[in-house]
């Protein structure tokens, strides 16, 4: 690169690498708030809970760059092809992994006799298989295309020659399919009686499935496009500017989540040790409004018993009125 596309580089590298820490931190909660949950464990809350794995895996291929800020960073593509293969895989595998998401959904909204028949643990190895397929691809490509040179070690550095095409365009047909079936199973859920939760979850899952997608349509057409208008010398920052679309779609995940579903709401919330006062239970909404009626120096808690009560008229009449009494086996904690 010339003087003019290193100081590009420095410049753009500190927004891409803060996008991808973000990423890294909000993925790594949506991850641990899977792990920690046990109601979050479904075919689809495991296979979110993968795809925060593979994007962790992805996000940290953009710290290996940052010696750029200080030198011009070449590196031998040997070692740029090792240090990248995770982050590599990583991209690859999280794209397979929304579209294995979309499949579950559809297959759960469209098929749901077909759906409650399968047995969970061969359906997430057939999910695994695929993804476990693609990322086979993805090596092929690195080894087969190896051509050994000094290099800047960006993210799609080690594919060498057509490579990187073929790998771009490959992940581009998976998300094109993955819109088809995500569109397939909307459509599904307008004409269909389908139960609230499960909108919801598909609603979440389709918005981070068009965010993630439309990151990646406009990061691939950037760098199509440097292709032709860029120089080669200068086409590093440019490819900066692009994956800033990719990496953003990836770290917005969770809070699209957070926003939508309820149950991840709380589980995100409990992994953060957020005050989670808006999602108080019936059972803490009783013990609430007992404190509130009585002081909280009084160490007996009010029961609620019935006793009839006479109302004053020409013909009695009576009406059942609720009043609390203290039972001194109730205590409030």
């Amino acid at each position: 690169m010339d003087e003019f596309a290193w100081r590009m580089a420095r410049a753009v590298y500190p927004f891409l690498a803060g996008v991808a820490a973000i990423g890294l931190f909000l993925n790594s909660v949506l991850l641990l708030a899977t792990i920690r949950t046990k109601s979050l464990r479904s075919t689809t809350n495991l296979l979110i809970g993968c795809c925060a794995v593979f994007d962790i895996m992805h996000e940290t291929g953009y710290f290996v760059q940052f010696p750029i800020l200080f030198t011009d960073y070449y590196i031998d593509s040997f070692y740029c092809s090792f240090l990248q293969l995770l982050p590599a895989m990583g991209r690859a595998a999280g794209a397979v992994c929304v579209l294995c998401t979309g499949v579950d959904r559809m297959l759960c909204i469209v098929a749901v006799v077909v759906y409650k028949r399968m047995r969970k643990a061969y359906f997430m190895m057939c999910h695994l298989l695929a993804i476990s397929l693609f990322c086979s691809w993805t090596v092929y490509l690195m080894v087969g295309y190896y051509a050994p040179k000094q290099q800047i070690c960006s993210m799609p550095a080690p594919f060498h020659g057509e490579s990187l095409g073929l790998w771009s365009n490959t992940i581009t047909i998976v998300n094109i399919f993955s819109a088809f079936i995500y569109f397939i199973t909307w459509q599904a859920v307008k004409r269909r009686q389908v139960s609230q939760y499960k909108t919801k979850i598909f609603h979440s899952i389709a918005v981070v499935m068009a965010v993630e997608v439309t990151g990646w349509f406009i990061s691939s057409i950037l760098i199509d496009l440097s292709k032709i208008y860029v120089v080669q010398e200068r086409r590093p920052p440019f490819h900066y500017v692009a994956c800033l679309f990719v990496n953003s779609g990836i770290a917005v995940k969770t809070i699209v989540y957070y926003s939508i579903s309820g149950e991840y709401r709380r589980a995100i919330r409990s992994v953060l040790s957020l005050s989670a006062t808006s999602e108080v239970s019936g059972t803490h909404m009783q013990a609430s409004w007992a404190t509130s009626l009585y002081p909280r120096d009084v160490p007996l808690a009010p029961t609620m018993i019935r006793e009839v009560v006479p109302l004053p008229s020409k013909r009695p009449v009576y009406q059942k009125r609720i009043r609390p009494v203290y039972n001194k086996s109730v205590v409030v904690i």
